[in-house]
């Protein structure tokens, strides 16, 4: 029985000698086989982690460019809000708008503002921003156009207001 055994032994694997230097074989190649499932997998995971950062990137520099929109249209409505109002409660001139905006210019259209990049009044060469405010008067009406622009010529906000002329509301007291 032990004779039958170690001839099918030997048939199948021919000698002890070569089953044991065909098994050392085998061994060394199962640990370069695992590393190298290993480092594939790990390849694998750099690159969905590569992935992922990139998505988290872009979505961070689209919330700051976002937030940098959020505040600038801000700042222009604030800016727009109170020009109006002193443009409604004056004769919309020039120099009555210089005592509520002192950097104002008078320009052969209306008046102009000019604010730096961290939105401070300046003057003309170091502006960011403008704002432009045109009063027209037709008789018993006052137009004014207000709009605040960036240096590039993108309308950032703008407003137009009609109200009666302040010749007329005089004469209806």
């Amino acid at each position: 029985m032990i004779t039958d055994s170690l001839t099918a032994f030997s048939c199948t694997f021919g000698t002890a000698e070569d089953f044991l230097e065909r098994n050392e074989t085998d061994m060394k190649h199962i640990p370069h086989t695992r590393s190298s499932l290993f480092l594939i997998e790990l390849i694998i995971a750099v690159f969905f982690f590569s992935i992922g950062s990139a998505v988290c990137i872009r979505a961070f520099s689209q919330a700051y460019l976002m937030s940098r929109s959020a505040q600038e249209l801000s700042f222009a409505s604030s800016q727009i809000s109170g020009a109006a109002s002193a443009v409604r409660y004056t004769d919309g001139s020039a120099e009555a708008l210089s005592e509520y905006f002192p950097s104002a210019r008078a320009d052969d259209s209306g008046c102009l503002i000019y604010y730096d990049r961290n939105r401070r009044p300046c003057s003309p060469e170091e502006a960011s921003y403008t704002m432009t405010i045109r009063t027209e008067q037709d008789g018993i009406r006052t137009d004014t156009f207000l709009s605040m622009t960036r240096q590039d010529g993108a309308v950032l906000y703008e407003l137009s207001l009609r109200y009666p002329s302040a010749v007329t509301a005089g004469k209806e007291e």
